[in-house]
């Protein structure tokens, strides 16, 4: 997890770590290739596995569980044989786990599918962010922020080719075998660079606390960052389809314009942290998102739907670097409490958003992301641990 203004090890001093760095960025590209790769196909895949509203909510709170159940697990994994070799394990459960989510037939089949990428997925996450770590404790340099955009440099790449994919009519199964050996093949190369870390087996029963006093307010704020970025993420092209009622060659076009509209925003995140505050920053942002939003629903055509989505897109991208710095301060307990509550709203969101969307339809359901987002402006307010 991001660590700033750290001192380089005496050992450390003077090397380059710049082969590391990449290896680290390249590593975290791969999530967000691999996530936007599912996000920008949901409407075929549910599809092709017969989903409502109701049962796509469930497969979804499915992955969320598996988040969950693997968050104990990853710990003791990385203690007892290293985050390398952790990343490169989950890593490769993920890439091979792509596949098959497009024969699932079932949303029951799907779910265990996503069960398995949710826990594999936020593993390797966990595991390349802890690599982050070693290379800014080494160099003695914040790099965190540039590592995390390239999670946004994977999902817009991943979205561009969701949308050559399905411009080109290709199915599901034919784009994500090859998003699948894409995957392989960037992890073979970066694997050889990333820094060493050795295990601490000692340390292989990690402590866990809920959030309390001011983690509190910064926990329920991570709670519902999760759940704004996550469904936006989950349902989006499912609302270009469904509401916009755009062709299916435009349909994951929606899904890029929000993606690189995050990217976009997180290169330039330092840099509006220093100048304006975390809480400003916070408040700001979130208020333009739910702007974004609201724009997005009720705009009468889609070059204003997606000028919703490029606001709220700005607008949500700095939720999970603030909240983790803040919470970063006070410790490493304090962030995994924090980064679970994320977890929780990730997964408690889908299957009420599916909920919303059966009764209230799309509309609904995209006014209740909006309603999160207006939530955290008056939270973040209010919480003593952001930084003015």
């Amino acid at each position: 997890m991001p660590q700033t203004n750290v001192l380089p090890q005496p050992e450390t001093r003077g090397k380059d770590h710049r082969k590391e760095l990449y290896a680290v960025c390249a590593a975290l590209s791969v999530l967000g290739m691999a996530f936007s790769s599912w996000a920008s196909r949901v409407p075929d895949v549910r599809t092709a596995a017969l989903l409502t509203a109701a049962t796509l909510g469930y497969a979804l709170l499915f992955r969320g569980v598996g988040t969950l159940t693997m968050m104990p697990v990853v710990a003791i994994s990385i203690n007892n044989f290293g985050a390398k070799k952790t990343m490169l394990a989950t890593g490769l459960v993920v890439a091979l786990s792509l596949t098959p989510i497009a024969l699932m037939n079932n949303w029951i089949m799907l779910a265990a599918m996503l069960f398995v990428v949710g826990g594999c997925s936020s593993s390797y996450n966990i595991a390349v962010n802890a690599l982050g770590s070693k290379v800014e404790t080494e160099s003695g340099k914040s790099h965190m922020s540039k590592i995390h955009s390239f999670f946004g440099v994977g999902n817009l790449t991943g979205a561009i080719l969701g949308i050559v994919a399905t411009k080109l009519g290709i199915s599901v199964l034919i784009h994500f075998s090859f998003i699948t050996i894409l995957i392989l093949i960037t992890l073979g190369v970066c694997y050889q660079y990333l820094p060493e870390d050795a295990p601490h087996p000692e340390a292989s029963r990690p402590t866990f606390q809920w959030p309390h006093g001011g983690l509190i307010a910064i926990g329920i704020i991570c709670f519902l960052a999760a759940t704004i970025e996550n469904t936006i993420n989950n349902w989006i092209g499912i609302f270009f389809k469904d509401h916009v009622k755009v062709s299916e060659g435009f349909v994951p076009v929606g899904y890029a314009t929000f993606a690189g509209a995050l990217l976009a925003t997180r290169l330039i995140g330092d840099r509006l942290k220093t100048k304006y505050g975390a809480r400003n920053v916070i408040v700001t942002g979130c208020s333009v998102a739910t702007a974004g939003l609201v724009i997005a629903v009720f705009a009468p055509n889609t070059a204003l739907v997606l000028a919703g989505f490029i606001l709220a897109g700005s607008g949500v991208a700095l939720n999970f670097p603030l909240v983790y710095s803040a919470a970063g301060r006070e410790g490493a307990v304090a962030l995994t409490s924090v980064a679970t509550f994320g977890s929780i709203g990730g997964m408690v969101s889908q299957p009420v958003m599916g909920w919303i969307v059966t009764h209230f339809e799309l509309v609904g359901g995209f006014l209740f992301i909006a309603t999160a987002s207006l939530i955290v402006v008056v939270l973040a307010r209010r919480a003593r641990l952001f930084r003015t």
